[in-house]
Formats: structure tokens, sequence, C-alpha cells
């Protein structure tokens, strides 16, 4: 990056031809990969670099310049060859076909046609992972500098990227072992561009400053690849860069014409496994449809028992004097009536056993339970879960409830366990429920585990001082104690993210206000339900 300052500064060809001899390997490596042709490659990686020095100015110092290299270059050859060629696609799907199943020995014969559309898939970090690690052969220090991450945390990104790559290869048919894959892409993923190139390219620095002359099809090129980096999502550009990188094929159509049974033959087979996978796909969507079906039709006849049970109730209560009448209003409870009936337990049960596993999941792993002991402890949980809320429907909750449903913990799980139980209940389920449910909104900028840890004890802290200066009263009316957990839980929310700017980025900072405000959402859209529920407190005398 003080090399291309420099440049940018003051155009200094010295700087301008270190950056080139620093990097045209990489380049041409990836655009020959593209495009298969010397010639064009050699144009390719001229326009490349013609626009690093346009937009010399504009690249921050965070860039990792490597790994912006190798996004360019995929991105010009991409525009190189959806402006040249634009045909012989469907001899390309043929032709990945039959070197996918190619049983040659060597590991980069079989991945190294399809090492540029696999990394493709991957997202920036881990791509100049790979290009550092593997493509330029970055011992992890230096990985993690560049990164702006430490050496273990360059280490665990490399060896999840290569894991991806792994799974990319697996899909189309290509077993190779993690060891196999890094060094066949180590070994073979750079090869020495052609002699004479590099100064060829490194004059081009002063050739974008106006008044200088450059080859129409470079300028060409490095406009493309300007437009697409600016006015192209980057998921678009990579898949147009997957799709037309094979265009380039032309080349061999001798080859491919002889093939042609061959490429056939693979193409009615990979139909046919398409045609399995769809079927077994419809089979499972046609299966939970039949289920929601099922489901909706319980809750439908629940809800005509209920109004029929009203009607009835309507009817009973104008034949009684007042006092009768109301003892028998309060008495009548349809939330309490439908979670008796054994068939809208049932299709409960799943979704209920789905929340406790997520609340009790770091419990059970904690306690190393057995499959066994883990059903029967959240079978546990669900049984006493529909028994306390059919209690408190009815005013019958009392704390004999509770005390059977310890006595049941503490026989399955022992003394100890049991006093964990009550310990992860008192202080850590909460926090740990709702890390939970955040937990995927992550995947693009993962916690490591020190931040996650400290944001518990930011979310267990918050939650202490919040209920400490305004403690839920045990008021009759639910309905206005539901609206004041939603009012604690926003303060809450607001005292972790203000504590969470020490120790996370600004992008996972983003991520976990939008996390928190989604899951606010959630709440206050469940709130009505909750009140319909409960109900507030009995109007009148």
């Amino acid at each position: 990056m003080q090399l291309l300052e420099k440049y940018a500064s003051g155009h200094s060809e010295e700087a301008f031809s270190a950056l080139v001899s620093r990097h045209i390997n990489l380049v041409y490596s990836a655009a020959m990969r593209s495009v298969n042709n010397p010639s064009q490659a050699e144009e390719i990686t001229q326009s490349v670099f013609v626009t690093l020095a346009r937009k010399s100015r504009g690249l921050g110092r965070g860039t990792v310049l490597s790994g912006w290299l190798y996004k360019t270059a995929r991105l010009t050859a991409s525009n190189f060859i959806r402006t040249e060629m634009r045909r012989a696609h469907r001899e390309h799907q043929a032709h990945i076909q039959s070197t996918m199943n190619d049983s040659e020995p060597e590991a980069w014969m079989r991945v190294g046609p399809l090492l540029d559309e696999a990394m493709a898939q991957l997202n920036e970090k881990d791509r100049n992972a790979i290009v550092l690690r593997f493509f330029e052969g970055k011992p992890l220090k230096e990985v993690g500098d560049a990164l702006g991450a430490s050496e273990d945390a360059a280490k665990m990104r490399v060896a999840r990227a290569l894991d991806k790559l792994r799974d990319f290869f697996q899909r189309r048919g290509i077993t190779v072992p993690a060891g196999a894959l890094a060094a066949a892409i180590a070994e073979n993923s750079i090869q020495a561009a052609p002699a004479g190139l590099a100064a060829s390219v490194a004059s081009l620095g002063a050739g974008v400053v106006p008044g200088s002359a450059l080859s129409v099809t470079s300028l060409t090129l490095a406009k493309g690849a300007i437009h697409i980096m600016t006015s192209t999502k980057i998921g678009v550009a990579i898949g147009a860069c997957a799709a037309a990188a094979v265009i380039a094929l032309q080349a061999h159509q001798v080859s491919i014409q002889k093939q042609t049974v061959k490429q056939l033959q693979e193409q009615v087979a990979q139909a046919a496994q398409q045609a399995q996978a769809s079927q077994a796909l419809q089979a499972e969507v046609e299966k939970l449809r039949e289920q929601n079906a099922t489901y909706a039709r319980t809750i439908e006849g629940k809800q005509r028992d209920v109004a029929q049970a009203r009607a009835r109730a309507s009817a009973a209560l104008a034949a009684k004097p007042p006092a009768a009448a109301a003892a028998a209003g309060s008495k009548g409870d349809s939330f309490a009536d439908m979670f008796k009936d054994p068939a809208m337990l049932e299709a409960m049960r799943p979704q209920q056993i789905a929340t406790e596993k997520m609340m009790y999941g770091p419990l059970v792993k904690q306690l190393n339970l057995s499959p066994e002991q883990a059903d029967k402890f959240y079978n546990i949980l669900v049984d006493n879960g529909i028994k306390s809320l059919t209690a408190m429907q009815s005013g019958t909750l009392s704390p004999e409830d509770t005390q059977s449903l310890e006595a049941d913990l503490q026989s399955l799980l022992g003394d100890a366990g049991f006093a964990q139980y009550k310990d992860y209940t008192k202080n850590d389920m909460a926090d740990q429920t709702l890390w939970t449910a955040m937990k995927n909104d992550f995947a693009d900028n993962p916690l490591s585990e020190a931040q996650q840890q400290q944001l518990l004890q930011a979310m267990k802290g918050a939650r202490q001082s919040v209920n400490a200066r305004n403690p839920l009263a045990n008021a009759s009316d639910k309905t206005a104690s539901l609206d004041q957990v939603l009012q604690q839980q926003e303060q809450m929310n607001q005292n972790v993210l203000q504590q969470a700017a020490a120790f996370l980025s600004p992008d996972q900072l983003q991520t976990l206000g939008t996390s928190q405000s989604n899951m606010i959402a959630m709440q206050k859209s469940m709130a009505p339900m909750m009140k319909k529920m409960f109900g507030g407190a009995p109007a009148g005398p």
C-alpha cells in the first residue's frame, strides 16, 4: 500500500514497476485460467494494472491488494469474454462435467478447471485468506496481519475457507483430502507470466496520465472492469465470471466434438440425478404440507369447539341469576380447554421441544447427558410447561407444581446436576437463549469465543442492572407486565450495544443492533397473542 500511495501521489514509475513485479504472476494466472489463451491473458493482465493505476487514489489502507487484484482479474476476464464470445455454453457445461468425472490421479488435474468457480463462491475475507496463504505462500502471521486478525484467527479462517472449497468440489463428485487440495493449489495456482510481460505492463503506469497512449484493447478492458466494479453487485459479477469463464474453450472445439457422445451420456446421468433429487425434495415438501394441513385442521376444530362452548356458556348464563352467571363465567376458559385436548397437545409438542432445546441446549451439553437422558429432560420440561400454562389459565397454579417439576428433574439429574440446572436457570439461561437466537445473524461477521463471552457478560450485567432499577411488580394485570418486559428489554439492548462498542468491530456492532431490533419487533408482534391468551384485569366490579 505504501508503493501504491507513492504511485498515486507522484506517478512514480519505480513504485508501479515494483507492484507489477510482485503481483503479475497472480494476475496472469487468474486470467489464464479464465480464458485459457496466452495472448488474451496478456491483454487482461495489462488491463488489470491499468485499472489499478486509475483507481490507485481510491483504494483504502485496509485493502488487501493481492485479493483486490485477483478479484479485478476475474471481473476483467468476465468482461472480456462476455464482449468477445457469447457461444458454446452447452459445450462448456458438458466439458466441465466430463472434467469433474475424469479419474486423473493428480488432484490439480481434477480441481484446476473448477478452482476459480469455487473461489467465486467464497466471501471476500475467505477468498483473501486463500489467495494470501496458498496463491502467494504467505505465512499465517502475515495472513493475519493483512486481514486485521491474529495468527490463530487467520489459521481458523484459512481452514474454514479450505473446507468450503472441499465442499464445493464434493458436490461436483470430486473428493480431495484437505492436505492434497492445499498442496495442489499452493503448487499449481501460480504460473510464471511470459518473459517481457512485466516490463510491458509496468510501462502502462505512465499510460493512464492524460495525454499518453494506451492500446485500444487494454483501455476497453480496463473501462469494462471499472464499470463492473462500480455498477454491479459482486455476487452478480462473480456469477457472470463463473458462467462466462469457460466460453473461452472455443479453442478446444475439435476435442469437444470428439467427446460428444460421452458428454451426452454424462448430461443424461446428471439430469437423472437432478430428477431424483427434485422428486425427493417434492416428496418432502408434500409431507410438510400435509403436516401443516393437519395442524391447521386441528386448530380450526378447536376454534369451532371454543365457539360452540362460548355459545353454550352464553345461553347458560342468560338463564342463570347474575351471581351464578358471574361464578360460571369465571370458570370458563377456552385456552385451558384447548390445552386439555390430547390432539392439540400432540400438535404442540414438537415445537415446544424445539424451544426447550434452544433454551437448555448449553446446559444439556454441560451436563453431558446421554441422548435418552436429554429426551427425558426435554419432555419433563414440556409436560410441566403445558401443565403450568393450563393451571395459569384456570387460576390453579400452586407451589406444588414447581416442587413436582424440581423433584422429577432432581431424580433424573442427581443432586449435582440439579444444582447446575438451578444455577443455569437463575443466572445464564435468559442470556444464552437470546444469544442462541441471535447467533445466526453473525454468519458473515462471526464472533470469536472471547467476544461471545464478553457479549454474554454484557447481556447479563445489563439485565441485572435494569431489573435492579425497575423490578417487575407481581401485578394481577399480566398484559401490563408484558409491556413492561418489552420496555426493559429495549433498555437492556441499548446498554449492551454501548458496552459492545468496546470489543466488537463496526460491522459486528451493526449486526448486533439489527439483530436486537428484529428480536424486539418479533416480541412485539407476539404481544397481542399473549395478551389475548392471559387477558387483562377483569372489567367491572
